[in-house]
Formats: structure tokens, sequence, C-alpha cells
């Protein structure tokens, strides 16, 4: 079993175990198991002075036991239907995907039922809420819903101030740091001057943004972890020969050791400018990143033209329209 503090390895005896954990808080843990499809992990927030039963054997995993646990089987039942439903919407998908269907006419078809059947299940969830936000396992839903911020809002100040302060806690600091990232989005939106940082390049050296004026420039943030961005660096390598006299590519490493991020660089023979953002920068907030990889096109000026998030190929096909 691992939790936020470490790993435990529980040992059964006749096919039991007991688990107990001393703290004032509640934590979510996850069950580290093995099925036909491979490892998965089964979560179960430990609760103080309540007792939790876990039975049967991994997917079909059964719980019960005191307050805490009965509201969660009772919010389960409610959700089940649907929940049912887009399991086995998935399940299809993804036979006919094995089968040798087309994967993207496949998602296209079933995606309407799919997002008709999602918004179903958060009603219910919002439902639940409403009906129940004096009750502890109503505080491990908020991330459930479409507005967590609206959702803390109807929780009791038992449940706030109790034994998942800690867990409400960490969604206020998710909804903290959305609203921060929402407020920077509208700094770096198309037209607006790209704000200038500084970071370390190969050599050691400070590499301003704004020395590169003069040139189109391309902010790549990625990483060495991130596989996307990997199958993307041929067509970068493509597009940075093609235009290598207009234009300008700025790797920002981001989320890698200073090592990792040398090392991927020289294996994977990149010949642009790079540089490295340590972990304690804020320049990911800055710029609003969401997802890896981020690619912000910047004109000469240093005003920001487009941001395309993720391996898209409209990116190629914008570099095209502006280097006519």
């Amino acid at each position: 079993m691992r939790g936020y503090e470490g790993k435990d390895t529980l040992v059964a005896k006749n096919g039991e175990f007991t688990y107990s954990f001393n703290g004032s808080k509640a934590r979510l843990a996850f069950f580290e198991v093995t099925i036909p499809s491979g490892p998965t992990r089964i979560p179960l927030y430990l609760v103080p002075s309540e007792q939790g039963i876990v039975e049967g054997a991994a997917p079909d995993i059964k719980v019960s036991g005191t307050k805490f646990y009965k509201d969660m089987a009772a919010y389960e039942a409610m959700v089940a239907p649907v929940a049912d439903e887009i399991q086995a919407l998935v399940s299809d998908f993804e036979a006919k995907v094995a089968a040798g269907g087309d994967k993207e006419a496949l998602r296209n078809s079933v995606m309407p039922k799919y997002q008709e059947l999602s918004a179903k299940r958060v009603a219910i969830i919002k439902d639940y809420i409403k009906a129940n936000p004096s009750n502890d396992f109503t505080a491990t839903l908020l991330n459930e819903t479409d507005d967590a911020e609206a959702a803390m809002l109807l929780l009791t100040d038992n449940v706030k101030n109790g034994v998942f302060s800690d867990i409400v806690a960490t969604v206020q600091k998710q909804i903290d740091a959305e609203k921060a990232r929402q407020e920077a989005a509208k700094k770096v939106a198309d037209g607006m001057m790209a704000p200038d940082f500084t970071l370390k390049d190969l050599d050691g050296k400070d590499l301003a943004l704004s020395s590169l004026r003069g040139k189109y420039v391309i902010l790549d943030f990625w990483g060495a972890w991130c596989g996307w961005c990997i199958k993307g660096f041929p067509d970068m390598k493509a597009y940075y020969a093609k235009y290598s006299d207009k234009l300008e590519i700025l790797g920002v490493d981001c989320n890698d050791t200073e090592q990792k991020w040398r090392d991927a660089v020289k294996k994977h023979e990149l010949p642009w400018k790079h540089v490295y953002n340590p972990r304690k920068s804020d320049l990911l907030t800055t710029y609003a990143i969401q997802g890896f990889p981020t690619k912000i096109i910047i004109d000469p000026q240093g005003k920001i033209v487009k941001t395309v998030v993720g391996e898209d190929p409209a990116f190629y096909t914008i570099l095209d329209e502006l280097m006519k």
C-alpha cells in the first residue's frame, strides 16, 4: 500500500490483513495489485476514527465499514449506472480498435455519447454534494465536478476544517494555481509581448529571450521524459533547416535534471539553442503552460503570434504561412 508518506508492504494471513495508521488527518493511499491486464492501483482513503473493510480480488474490490465508507458506498451506488455505461462505451471502443477499426473515426463516433454520459455523471456528483455538504466523504468529490471552487463553497466548516482539511487544502491550492494560470494566459495571448526571461544555456551562460529579437522565435517547452516532444523532433529539425535564415528555436527544458537535459540534447542531436528551466522557476506559470510540448511562435518584434499545445501538424502549417 502506497500513501503520501511512503510505501508499506502488507502480508496477508489466510487472505486477511489489518492496517492501521496514526494521524489526525485523512489521507489517500493506493493498493498496488496486479490483474490480467497488468499492474494497477486501487485508491482508498484512510480516515481517522473510521474502520474500512476491503474484500474481493482486483479489479472487483468491495469496500465497506463505518460512516465514511457507508457514505462512499451510497455515492457509488448512485453513480454506478452511468459509470457502467461509460465503461461499456470505452470497452466497446477499445475492442473495435483492437480489431483493426479506424481509431480516429471511432473516436469521433463515440465522443458525443461519451460527453453526454460524462455530463450526466458530473450532474449526479453535483447533486450529491448539494445534498451532503456536511459529510466528510463529500470532500473527496471536489475534483470530480467541472467547478471545484463552486463545490468547495458548499462544504460546511466541519468538513473544511476537520479530518479532511488536508485534502480540501490541496484542492484549494489547485484552484488558486488555475486562477493564476488563467491570469497569466491573458498576458501571453496572441498579440501580446512575450515576457522576457533569462536562463542558462548549454555552456552555462545567461541567455535572454530578448537577445533573439530580429527573427521569428519558437519557444519549445519540452522535456526528455516527454514522448510526444521527442516524436516531434524530426519535423522540428526539418523546419529549422528550411527556415534557419528567418527563425530561431529556443528549447526550454522542463522537469528534468540538468544532466538528463544535456544528455537528451546530445542524444537527439538538436541543433538549435537550448536553456534549462529549473524546477524553482516560475516560467511555466508566467507562460501559462498546460501541457508538453508547447510551442510558442514569437515575431521579430517580440510579440506572440500563436501558441500550439501538443504535437499538432497545424503548427507547421502556421509556420509555412508566416515564412512566405
